[in-house]
């Protein structure tokens, strides 16, 4: 359980952890003028930056005009009215530009305060047509009848304990994949395993956050081994899917987390 206490969020682990006393009770209340900015504040660890026009603090990336999203929507044509799922939206960076095109869309982040974060950037953005969801994205797409005209990974899948059951997943539910990801490109790198999919053989390497995992603004997967592939089996795993009309951009072997790029794929 967490408790708004003090302006941050403070963890309780069961009912018999939240206050008893007034004073506890009383101190979490906000007592300042009302303000989008008090909200921002009740949550830390903001990784990305606001428009300078909203005047709010909070992190510094400036994914609320990412280039990448910019040239997903160029690929996929006009976006208004078309029905887009979101996955790991972080801090509805990604969701505020979608929705923006037109999208009617709907997005499913894990990360708990990462959820709360995208609640307080719906509020900031007065966003309609967008819906946020707390949970495990891969149960949706298994377990849920809806499909989608687009579905948008960008950062996702090298967190995936399984990712070949995403890749799995998302192909059953659109014909339009956008996804932004690092992989590992060198051949000689001994993979930590190898499974096959669609008789994909596909090199799986076995990965770990290291201390950033105890940062407030961690936003990494649920586990502590997700698993990276390789480049060219996430292009053979997704053409063996039938997604062979595939266009890719943002290639970075220079990366600081590794190399990455985009890939925007659609099913014949």
């Amino acid at each position: 359980m967490k408790l708004f206490t003090g302006g941050r969020l403070k963890k309780h682990k069961s009912a018999k952890d939240w206050p008893t006393t007034a004073q506890d009770l009383f101190a979490s209340y906000e007592e300042s003028f009302p303000s989008q900015q008090n909200a921002v504040d009740l949550i830390p660890g903001w990784s990305t930056a606001f428009p300078t026009e909203f005047a709010l603090k909070a992190g510094n990336l400036p994914l609320f005009a990412d280039a990448r999203i910019h040239w997903a929507i160029e690929q996929f044509g006009d976006l208004k009215g078309s029905r887009v799922l979101e996955l790991g939206p972080l801090e509805a960076a990604h969701t505020t530009m979608l929705n923006a095109a037109g999208a009617h869309v709907e997005a499913i982040e894990a990360n708990k305060l990462g959820y709360l974060k995208c609640l307080i950037s719906k509020e900031v953005y007065q966003l309609s047509n967008t819906r946020f969801y707390l949970g495990d994205f891969v149960q949706w797409l298994e377990k849920t009848d809806t499909t989608y005209d687009l579905i948008v990974a960008s950062g996702v899948l090298y967190h995936m304990r399984d990712p070949l059951r995403l890749l799995q997943a998302m192909a059953k539910k659109t014909h339009t994949i956008y996804l932004w990801t690092v992989c590992v490109e060198n051949d000689e790198l001994e993979p930590t395993k190898i499974e096959t999919i669609n008789g994909v053989p596909a090199r799986l390497y076995a990965r770990h956050y290291g201390p950033g995992k105890e940062s407030q603004s961690f936003c990494g997967g649920m586990v502590d081994r997700p698993y990276w592939m390789h480049r060219n089996d996430i292009l053979a795993v997704l053409k063996s899917f039938g997604f062979s009309n595939i266009t890719i951009a943002h290639e970075e072997p220079e990366h600081l987390h590794g190399p990455c790029f985009s890939i925007f794929a659609k099913a014949d």
